[in-house]
């Protein structure tokens, strides 16, 4: 078993330099030294000198991970947020090796396996009825770039080819394949480069207050951001085809959308021809306290998209899951989906998706994941009240961003550098965290910890906090 390091404890020196950069859509990386010959790996979302400073881990248990120099952190950020019901579990590794016993992999095109049919079977109970078929993927990118070609075939053979257009909000983030990148507005600036992007996107204005910062979206200020929702519909008429969004901006800085301005897409879809996608690749599977996000307001997607927690990200899996009409408008024309990746719907990975499934159904677990969530924010509140650097805590369940700024007067950001300090503290005193650095937005870190996580090990993430900012 893992020994957890004591709040207070700091990396030995023979630990490699805390090193981190802003979340995707930020300011470039710090130049740095390129990295000896000798060191194999680029890392994703980073400057590619960079590698040899990070730290390897090489063991797990619950909440916990150990780098390879002794020193144990608090994964507060479940992995990259997939790691939902923490390392070792014993019910996904015995699935994994039942499975790898019984046959490892399967034909998707023309072969199907009970393990495979069993969790499609599985996501369909977990979601609506007009929810009528899984396709499998390897990732969230993946799911989302399948939710893309959906929109558009099912207008091609539904006779409305000129229905091309997708909606998407200008602070979200889809993923890094060459679709989701496109319709990733937190990325546009990255992305340009990589030009040309997949065309076709519309991005709208995330809702947020008059001062373009988060705020609470009620009253007068909400309704103000529904007219402008209505007024993308009127104005992209005929053309636009359906809309994808996070029910929680994820990257963009955790931005809850509203209740009803998720209804009210629902009802604008509705009455519009449009689809609506869910990208709930980080809100899904009891994140939020629910098993899905959009069960919170009640808006029920045509498209849902998932991986991440899906099977608590032991192995790579996806699922775009998506409505009895949009299979209809393929089964009429008796076309396929154009779309294949060898490894989709792998038994061994679906096999930890049943498992982790069966975890999340036990009774209890998802209204702990409301309470703890409610309980870290509350103690990060308290703790950080005074602190000049403490904004706000914003979130559902355990999905859970904390803003930080450089005036608490001004709302002013937090300077990369300084951000990547904070960061580079939370880590030297057993913290994992992801920062948060939408540009004139918002600043912070992410917290994301295991669903599993007990009330004492909150207390040990907010001591830490509180500490590493020079709170009490």
């Amino acid at each position: 078993m893992l020994t957890p390091a004591p709040a207070s404890a700091s990396a030995p020196e023979s630990a490699p330099a805390p090193a981190s950069v802003p979340a995707p859509g930020s300011a470039a990386a710090p130049v740095a030294p390129l990295p000896p010959p000798g060191y194999p790996i680029v890392h994703p979302l980073k400057d590619v000198r960079l590698g040899e400073a990070f730290p390897s881990f090489a063991a797990g248990e619950g909440i916990y991970v150990q780098d390879t120099n002794g020193k144990t952190y608090i994964d507060g950020i479940s992995g990259l947020w997939n790691v939902s019901l923490g390392y070792r579990h014993p019910g996904i590794r015995q699935a994994i090796v039942d499975q790898l016993d019984r046959l490892p992999y399967v034909n998707p095109v023309d072969g199907a396996n009970p393990t495979t049919l069993a969790f499609a079977e599985t996501l369909l109970r977990l979601t609506p009825p007009a929810l009528a078929k899984v396709a499998y993927t390897c990732t969230g990118s993946e799911s989302v770039e399948l939710a893309i070609k959906l929109i558009r075939k099912f207008h091609q053979l539904s006779g409305r080819p000129e229905r091309t257009l997708i909606a998407v909000l200008d602070k979200s983030y889809h993923g890094t394949y060459y679709g989701s990148m496109s319709a990733s507005g937190i990325d546009q600036e990255i992305s340009e480069s990589y030009g040309p992007r997949v065309p076709g996107f519309r991005f709208h204005p995330v809702p947020l207050g008059d001062d373009g910062k988060p705020a609470v979206l009620e009253g007068e200020l909400l309704e103000r951001r529904l007219a402008e929702l209505e007024r993308l519909f009127e104005e992209e008429e005929g053309r636009l085809g359906g809309i994808i969004l996070e029910p929680i901006i994820g990257s963009g800085g955790i931005l809850p959308l509203p209740d009803r301005y998720l209804r009210r897409v629902r009802e604008l879809c509705d009455r519009s021809g449009a689809l609506l996608a869910f990208d709930e690749v980080a809100t899904g599977m009891g994140r939020t306290g629910r098993m899905f996000a959009f069960e919170h307001s009640g808006a029920a997607p045509d498209i849902l998209c998932l991986s991440k927690g899906i099977n608590s990200g032991y192995l790579p899996l996806g699922a775009t899951l998506f409505s009895d009409a949009i299979y209809q408008a393929f089964a009429r024309a008796g076309s396929h989906i154009e779309h294949l990746s060898t490894q989709n719907g792998n038994p061994i990975a679906c096999a930890a998706g049943l498992a982790t499934v069966e975890a999340l159904e036990r009774p209890g677990l998802l209204a702990e994941v409301t309470r703890k969530g409610e309980l870290l924010r509350r103690l990060l509140e308290e703790a950080l009240a005074a602190n000049p650097m403490f904004l706000e805590t914003r979130g559902k369940g355990l999905m859970i961003g904390v803003a930080l700024t450089s005036d608490r007067s001004t709302r002013a950001l937090l300077d990369p550098d300084r951000l990547r300090e904070v960061v580079a503290r939370l880590r030297q005193r057993g913290l994992l965290v992801y920062p948060i650095h939408t540009p004139g937005v918002t600043t912070g870190f992410h917290l994301f910890p295991p669903l599993i996580i007990e009330d004492g090990e909150i207390r040990k993430i907010v001591q830490i906090v509180a500490r590493s900012l020079g709170g009490r």
